[in-house]
């Protein structure tokens, strides 16, 4: 039993190969972990891999049988890492072949990770394809990692984390070719700048016409050299500057700071038919930085919600929010079928020009500003939402595992912004890697029916 990709390519209708040429294979017990940036095209591998997308030209060889595949399950009576959970248990007892998960860690808390992790370690013969951006899991299971970014796929044997030290050793070396061939360009045409003006001075110098042939002589040599530069440049043979990683380089000023408490729970409990948190009393001052953290269906994004007003069910006790919130829920629908600028314009309190180079900071070109929300990629969608309302100077910014559906280029650049965010932050996430990144100072944990207080410490986690 095999999967064989061989010079597969693929695009959509209208629209540039988002696959090329791509040859890959791999064999039973092997955990091939899939990662690349938003948009890449990692979804729609999935799909030619399970057969319900043909490529455009090559061919996919699919051996495997039986084969199973998780993704988002649909919620129904029980929290989504509680669902997802279901979904995963059910899929693994089945004894397939082939487990093709996309992005099965999304909703799972910690220690659930931590035991997906050892299943798929533990199981003999079980060919496992794996879409995350969660690296930390992908670096406890896989044994090969195809990176999908565009116009590029590479497979290799090695782990993600491995691959991407090794890709960040060939960025360096590029960098240092790339600096060493500009000192070496800017030499060349320093000499010609210097033989041509020492021929001109020669020339206007003197009337003698020995002296003179001679500086025409120079100067046509100098002539001769600039020309080759040039045919050198134009050969393809000299690198491309390059691209820098999009990091978040802006200031904070729009963010209106207050002072003092900004939420209050005193004596708080909150539920449905029986409660679900209750005795609660909890407290948050301005610039303060909270991570809520506790196991898959204790209560987080419930708890979350009742803070900010917004739980659905029944209150009781003393709920106070002083400073209105930014609020980026857990499963995100961006709602709109207008233009990407658009949707950030209308939420941001920055001007215009600021406001393209905020957003280009998050990873977002020109060509994306006037695609439709609707058909950005679910990344880029929890992309913008964040961007925007970092943008629009809320002093309280609460985010429901914001972490879900980016890839580890946003989630670093969402993470270093974050870290220089002046206002109030409340965050659930289950990668203690991005929750250390936000210089925390305080973690509510829920356990039982309680919320506890206590200082950060990425240890506890």
């Amino acid at each position: 039993m095999r999967i064989v990709l061989s010079k597969m390519s693929f695009q959509y209708a209208d629209q540039p190969w988002l696959f090329e040429n791509v040859s890959a294979t791999m064999s039973p017990g092997e955990r091939v972990a899939v990662i690349g940036p938003n948009g890449a095209g990692k979804s729609t591998l999935l799909k030619l891999i399970l057969g319900s997308l043909e490529p455009s030209a090559g061919h996919i060889r699919r051996d495997f049988e039986p084969v199973r595949c998780v993704m988002d399950p649909e919620a129904n009576g029980e929290s989504w890492g509680q669902a997802m959970w279901t979904e995963l248990t059910r899929a693994l007892v089945s004894d397939p072949a082939l487990l093709v998960l996309d992005e099965p860690t999304r909703h799972l808390d910690l220690s659930h990770r931590r035991q997906l992790a050892e299943w798929l370690r533990r199981k003999p013969g079980l060919a496992v394809i794996c879409v995350s951006h969660d690296l930390d899991f992908l670096d406890a299971v896989a044994t090969q990692t195809w990176h999908v970014a565009p116009g590029e796929f590479r497979s290799v044997d090695a782990t993600p984390s491995a691959y991407l030290r090794q890709c960040e050793q060939e960025r360096a070396a590029y960098q240092r070719r790339y600096g060493q061939q500009q000192q070496q360009i800017a030499r060349l045409e320093a000499d010609i700048r210097e033989t041509k003006e020492h021929a001109r001075s020669v020339e206007r110098g003197t009337i003698d016409s020995g002296q003179r042939r001679y500086a025409k002589k120079v100067a046509k040599k100098a002539l001769s050299r600039e020309k080759r530069l040039e045919h050198w440049q134009r050969s393809g043979e000299v690198l491309q500057a390059p691209r820098d990683a999009h990091l978040l380089r802006h200031t904070w000023n729009h963010v209106r700071c207050g002072t003092g408490p900004v939420l209050r729970v005193e004596g708080g409990s909150f539920g449905y038919a029986s409660p679900i948190l209750e005795n609660v009393f909890l407290e948050a001052h301005a610039g303060e930085r909270i991570a809520l953290v506790g196991d898959n269906g204790t209560g987080k994004s419930s708890l979350l919600e009742a803070v900010l007003g917004r739980f659905p069910g029944w209150q009781a006790g003393r709920w106070r929010m002083v400073e209105s919130p930014g609020y980026v829920r857990q499963v995100f629908g961006a709602g709109d079928t207008g233009a990407c600028w658009e949707y950030f314009r209308e939420r941001s309190a920055l001007a215009d020009g600021l406001g393209r180079a905020w957003l280009q900071s998050y990873g977002f070109q020109e060509r994306h500003l006037a695609q439709s929300v609707q058909s950005l990629s679910h990344g880029e969608q929890v992309k913008l939402q964040i961007a925007a309302l970092a943008a629009a100077g809320w002093p309280v910014l609460a985010l429901d595992e914001p972490e879900h559906h980016l890839d580890w280029p946003s989630l670093e650049s969402v993470s270093q912004g974050l870290a220089g965010y002046p206002g109030t932050l409340l965050v659930i996430s289950h990668q203690p890697r991005f929750l250390a990144q936000l210089g925390l100072t305080t973690v509510w944990r829920i356990m039982g029916r309680a919320v506890e207080s206590e200082p950060w410490g990425e240890q506890k986690l």
